[in-house]
């Protein structure tokens, strides 16, 4: 037998252009327009990737998942790691504070409520630009606000020094610029209308400082206490994770409840083991979780910063941990904590995924809440905890999962649900092209004829609806186009608002005209002043959403009245009022309402799946009688010689008018949950109002 001849060693040099400049460059010059997570390369190996929002984020798992995942978040557990949501951190007085988030916060939100001031719970509620409200809408955020220490409180009184206060807003990264943006403009406006000399607001990016893993499902209370161990010295949060292994699921802690801990390196306990889950038996004999939320369970240092900074890089890695590991004298033995070892500090947020504007009365659907926990982290740290928490047996979900638990609890998803929101039209944009791309080069013969279809809408620019025509569909002027004056001239006449902003402007003098010239060419061009509610734009699309909306269309319903544009004004401007924000005049009450899109749920009455930019009509008219028929057809249908009958009582009915539609589907699909399909759309407030007066009481 021949012996193995042994490669030479080749001493030339490498040609130009291929040195070898190590793994750790290479890798970061594949980054070079997007940024990978520090689970990258884990997702890539088990995951379909794309680039989206500036990151490599995972879509689905490649294995055929779909259902396993459904059940999962419903009955076991489903993590997914959100390190590219970004968090933005303000710092300063807390008067100041409130007076910068008042003018960016939905006022129907409790956001100013001791529970969250405190920092005991987390609150969910929305951005706006700084008074837009109800326009202007960015995107849903997440408020934490850093609980105040006792001792600490104590020794600045005695100083005689403000307390500063810290809050952090975990928003989407589509729109982290534009919420920097809001919020600085708000704090400006606060710090200077602010009595106070030494008050001001640091503003900070922690978008590379803090990752956090969503998990979600019953399980996800024992896959936690399974894959982390606490420290001695963890504080008033150790009573309520001691606790959290006996909950059968999340839903027992109070709603946004933060829990704030300490533990060990994970990769000390690996591999973890899951805490057994209670019987049915078990939690009926008392309270589940008797801990109620408070400030002194929600401390932690991760809001330090120089704690976050030190921690960024584990001091041992896995091939020290591996060697001290091999000095055990019982193979397979878990390593004890050392005083060398890293102590890392957490935040754990309890997740409820349900509608906010949800009304007990207000639909017979079944929606139910999934439950979990949002696990917040120094950076620096993911690998540690994932690789722990996915060895519990948990399933590990992408952004088509983290979209179907929305859409199967009934809640809007951000940005692709979120009507009139920049993210909103850009997403719509970029999957109108792809679509346009997939539908031309599909052979004439095998694709749907949409060139050949009547566009279902009332604007003439497009000939295939690609995206949802809100313009159309309410009959708006879009931005830049006069009416009465044809696409593409210049109209002579300058514009009733333009002649109110250049007023003012004059009014101002001409030397701050002249000294600024900036910032009177942005007055000109609508941004002038967003304090100033006649200059918002009332003829762009809104969504009316939030807690009182199921209440105000019940009333809006019953009313006598035919116009109800002073009614929802005067709604409008009382919520207003609870925020500080200048009225709406009544000149704009015609323009807001008829503007005003309201999201609704919609569900199959027989076979059938609604798809994404389905168009939603009005039941009446042409409308009515072809929905008639089908229900005729669907409930007594006919038949020939014991045979179904093939014709169709409705052919003869005729198209309805691009007049007829209400609204459009923002997310349509089958309901796993309901057995049937679904939908998640948008509606016109007007014609709303007209159905729910029309139907029977």
């Amino acid at each position: 037998m021949d012996p193995v001849k042994k490669k030479k060693k080749s001493n030339a040099l490498p040609k130009r252009g291929r040195t070898d400049i190590g793994r750790t460059a290479k890798l970061l010059k594949r980054q070079q327009y997007k940024t990978w997570l520090e689970t990258h390369l884990w997702h890539a190996k088990r995951m379909k990737m794309e680039n989206l929002w500036g990151y490599r984020l995972a879509i689905n798992p490649t294995e055929k998942a779909f259902r396993p995942s459904h059940r999962a978040a419903l009955h076991s557990s489903i993590v997914q790691d959100v390190s590219y949501y970004g968090i933005l951190e303000l710092k300063g007085p807390e008067g100041l504070l409130k007076q910068s988030l008042s003018q960016i916060c939905d006022p129907q939100s409790a956001i100013f409520s001791h529970c969250y001031i405190s920092g005991a719970q987390a609150c969910d509620t929305h951005i706006y630009r700084p008074g837009a409200y109800p326009l202007g809408l960015i995107c849903p955020c997440t408020t934490i606000w850093r609980p105040i220490d006792a001792t600490a409180q104590n020794s600045e009184e005695s100083a005689g020094s403000a307390a500063v206060r810290v809050v952090w807003l975990h928003v989407h990264p589509s729109v982290f610029l534009e919420v920097h943006s809001a919020v600085q403009a708000a704090a400006s406006e606060a710090v200077s209308e602010s009595d106070e000399r030494d008050g001001e607001i640091e503003i900070a990016d922690l978008r590379d400082s803090v990752n956090a893993v969503e998990i979600m499902g019953p399980r996800a209370s024992q896959v936690l206490t399974g894959a982390l161990k606490v420290t001695k010295d963890a504080g008033s949060g150790k009573k309520a994770w001691n606790m959290l292994a006996s909950v059968s699921s999340s839903a027992s802690l109070p709603k946004g409840m933060v829990i704030g801990l300490q533990v060990f390196d994970p990769r000390l306990s690996f591999p973890p083991s899951n805490a057994p889950i209670p019987e049915t038996g078990q939690v009926s004999i008392g309270p589940v979780f008797s801990v109620p939320s408070s400030a002194e369970i929600a401390l932690s240092e991760i809001w330090i910063e120089k704690v976050r900074e030190n921690l960024r890089k584990p001091q041992f890695t896995k091939k020290d941990l591996d060697e001290r590991r091999s000095k055990n004298l019982v193979p397979g033995t878990r390593l004890q904590p050392q005083s060398s070892d890293a102590r890392i500090p957490i935040l754990l947020i309890q997740r409820s995924i349900s509608p906010a504007d949800m009304h007990p009365d207000s639909s017979a659907t079944f929606n139910p809440q999934m439950h979990g926990y949002l696990l917040l982290f120094p950076a620096g740290w993911s690998m540690p905890f994932w690789s722990s928490i996915t060895h519990t047996g948990t399933r590990v979900g992408g952004l088509r999962e983290h979209k179907s638990q929305r859409f199967e609890s009934g809640t809007l998803h951000f940005p692709e649900d979120y009507v009139g929101t920049r993210s909103y039209d850009q997403h719509w944009e970029r999957r109108a092209a792809e679509e346009t791309v997939k539908w031309e080069r599909t052979p004439k013969d095998k694709r749907t004829p949409y060139d050949r279809m009547p566009a279902p809408s009332r604007s003439t620019v497009n000939t295939v609806l690609w995206k949802p025509d809100w313009i159309g569909m309410l009959g708006l002027v879009p931005d830049g186009l006069v009416p009465g004056v044809e696409s593409g001239l210049i109209p002579t006449q300058r514009s009733d608002n333009m002649d109110k902003i250049l007023d003012l402007i004059i009014q101002e003098g001409a030397s701050e005209l002249q000294e600024d010239g900036e910032a009177a060419w942005e007055g000109i061009s609508g941004n002038f002043n967003l304090s100033i509610p006649d200059q918002q734009n009332t003829n762009a699309p809104w969504v009316l959403h939030g807690t009182d909306t199921a209440t105000l269309l019940s009333s809006l319903a019953s009313s006598l009245s035919s116009t109800p544009h002073l009614e929802i004004l005067y709604h409008i401007n009382g919520l207003r009022a609870k925020r500080g924000l200048n009225p709406f005049s009544e000149d704009v009450a015609d323009n807001l309402t008829r503007s005003a899109i309201v999201p609704v749920q919609l569900e199959m009455c027989g076979r059938g799946t609604p798809e994404d930019v389905s168009v939603i009509y009005d039941a009446s008219g042409v409308t009515k009688q072809l929905g008639e028929a089908v229900w005729s057809r669907l409930t007594h249908p006919t038949k020939q010689n014991g045979l179904l009958s093939e014709e169709n009582a409705y052919e003869t009915i005729p198209t309805p008018e691009p007049s007829e539609i209400i609204g459009y589907v923002t997310s349509g699909s089958f309901s796993l949950l309901k057995g049937k399909g679904a939908a998640l759309g948008a509606v016109s407030l007007l014609c709303l109002i007209e159905i729910m007066r029309r139907a029977p009481m």
